[in-house]
């Protein structure tokens, strides 16, 4: 295959990949915050709206970034701004939202644990600052992209020694760490009700959900694969995998939806409620004329 092939085909991907699943990903995070925002004093609840938002983020300014350099040629003057505004926010914004997927694991673990102390630390209180603590992290934290990115040769990334700390730094915090944590507390909870099931009978009052044990799990991945060899192949590679791996931030509403019943049965509600308001708001418009006009025939009269 021919590199003008491969850039044929790695345009077109990002043309018509970024915003269908950009359009697809917001849809469905919009939906999951009309759904949990009714439970938003609840711990988990906010961790997983947080979540939501930030995917919405991430989707948005990660596709615009992508299509932009098609609309706009002459972006040399900001090239660089440019360059460093993109990757900085596109790590926070993707880092909050793993941040906010391994908090929600926690918050269920210590939720469906059966020691008081645990139960006691997931509050709403708590959530909203571990959110803000989280957000000023990351800032903090990633504020090493903007100032080592560079342009070299018209390519907008990490070069040097840079390159293997940020492959390395990508490894660790990106993949390692959020998958390693998900998967403990997973487990944990998963083990915390067994245990529930086998030792206690479920009654109403039960601090357990049942929408809480179906809260599903999503994992991030990020693989690094730029290097300099081949770098127009690798760089083909590189965005087809990346545009695969921005799955991770549309799919969640799709895995609820076919994973859980309890979800299934709130949307199914969601849907239902927003018919009925616009069923009903002629009827209501027709009864309130109707009133009104006899109102003002009695007046008359």
């Amino acid at each position: 295959m021919s590199s003008t092939t491969m850039t044929t085909i790695q345009d077109q991907l990002i043309l018509s990949g970024y915003p269908t699943w950009m359009i697809l990903g917001n849809i469905g995070n919009i939906f999951i915050i009309m759904i949990f925002i009714r439970y938003r004093h609840n711990a988990c609840s906010i961790y997983i709206l947080n979540l939501a938002i930030m995917d919405n983020l991430y989707l948005t300014f990660l596709s615009l970034t992508q299509m932009i350099p098609f609309s706009y040629k002459n972006i040399t003057i900001y090239a660089l701004a440019y360059c460093k505004i993109r990757f900085y926010l596109t790590n926070i914004f993707g880092q909050v939202a793993k941040t906010m997927l391994v908090l929600s694991c926690i918050d269920r673990f210590m939720i469906s644990s059966d020691r008081t102390s645990l139960r006691r630390f997931s509050t709403y209180k708590r959530a909203k600052f571990l959110i803000f603590f989280s957000v000023i992290c990351w800032l903090l934290i990633c504020i090493h992209v903007p100032i080592m990115i560079t342009i070299i040769d018209g390519q907008c990334g990490m070069f040097s020694v840079y390159a293997t700390i940020y492959n390395v730094y990508t490894i660790i915090f990106f993949s390692l760490i959020p998958s390693i944590l998900i998967g403990i507390f997973g487990y944990l909870t998963h083990r915390n009700m067994r245990h529930i099931r086998n030792c206690i009978q479920p009654s109403e009052h039960n601090v357990i959900k049942r929408r809480d044990r179906e809260l599903m799990i999503t994992s991030r991945y990020a693989l690094p694969n730029k290097s300099f060899q081949y770098l127009q192949i690798e760089l083909f590679i590189f965005n087809i995998s990346f545009l695969l791996l921005f799955l991770n931030n549309a799919a969640p509403f799709y895995i609820y939806l076919i994973t859980s019943k309890s979800f299934r049965r709130d949307f199914k509600q969601l849907i239902f409620n927003f018919y009925q308001k616009i069923v009903k708001q002629p009827t209501v418009s027709v009864a309130f004329i109707t009133n009104q006009s006899l109102a003002q025939r009695d007046t008359r009269v």
